[in-house]
């Protein structure tokens, strides 16, 4: 009972409404008294709880002397209840992106203001946690003008759908995006069937024996490192961002000789014995 009355609190029901909700579809009808006791709830609130419930969709009222409730098919009320608690996320989430970049506008000048002298490390962003890691590179991806490198090796940072969403952003633009990677990369059965489906979108990609970093360079402007922390038992990586021409266009040379010596990626690519 209290799995499901917390499966119903997770799609936007309180306590009460829970547990009075789970009352009712256990019996055909019930009246307040009866509701207020088999839910356990207090008998001055069963009324007030009867009335959200009504005006949620979960119930119907009988006007009968005394009045009783029915619960409606639950294949019916939660879906429209999860509808209901999808839309009002939504509008959830487009409110925090809205005050987020109001209140980003008002702190700039205050930043602004704050870079009197010159920082040596203002170019250098730490990232810790693939959540993090995640954000930001989507975001300088959705930046990207011209081009994305990316080497890339396992362990992976991004699930699949992150991937996906970092991928669609400079392709769907009609970016030059290129990705090396390295064998062991290549040879892992789930990571290589991401990778056809990625040349389908017009990835561009090529095969390394190995590669010594993570990375991901934008135009000429950004690269993003991700190194692994050797000592950690689970895969735990910190990166660092670098706002820095001369760096970027030499990490891209970089990348230009190992993409130059490296095998073109296609089903039967494999390791050479």
């Amino acid at each position: 009972m209290l799995r499901r009355q917390q499966s119903l609190i997770s799609l936007g029901l309180n306590a009460y409404e829970a547990a009075t909700y789970l009352a009712l579809l256990s019996r055909p009808r019930l009246h307040p008294p009866e509701v207020a006791r088999l839910a356990r709830i207090p008998r001055q609130r069963v009324y007030d709880v009867l009335d959200s419930l009504l005006a949620k969709g979960l119930c119907i009222a009988r006007d009968a002397n005394p009045k009783s409730y029915s619960a409606i098919d639950p294949k019916i009320a939660l879906q429209l209840l999860a509808a209901e608690r999808g839309a009002a996320l939504e509008i959830q989430k487009q409110e925090t992106q809205e005050i987020s970049a109001r209140v980003a506008a008002e702190l700039l000048p205050l930043f602004t203001s704050g870079r009197g002298q010159t920082d040596p490390l203002a170019y250098v962003e730490v990232l810790a946690g693939s959540a993090r890691i995640a954000h930001r590179a989507l975001a300088l991806a959705q930046e990207a003008k011209k081009s994305v490198n990316s080497c890339i090796k396992r362990p992976m940072i991004l699930s699949k759908e992150q991937n996906c969403t970092f991928l669609k952003a400079p392709l769907g633009r009609g970016l030059n995006y290129r990705a090396l990677c390295d064998i062991d990369a290549i040879e892992d059965a789930e990571l290589r069937s991401w990778f056809q489906e990625f040349r389908e979108w017009g990835l561009e990609i090529k095969v390394a024996a190995e590669l010594p970093l993570k990375m991901q360079a934008f135009d000429d402007e950004a690269v993003l490192i991700s190194m692994q922390d050797p000592a950690a038992g689970q895969p735990s990586f910190t990166a660092v961002a670098i706002h820095n021409r001369g760096l970027v266009a030499m990490l891209n040379l970089a990348f230009e000789r190992l993409w130059d010596g490296a095998r073109r990626f296609d089903t039967k690519t494999r390791r050479k014995e």
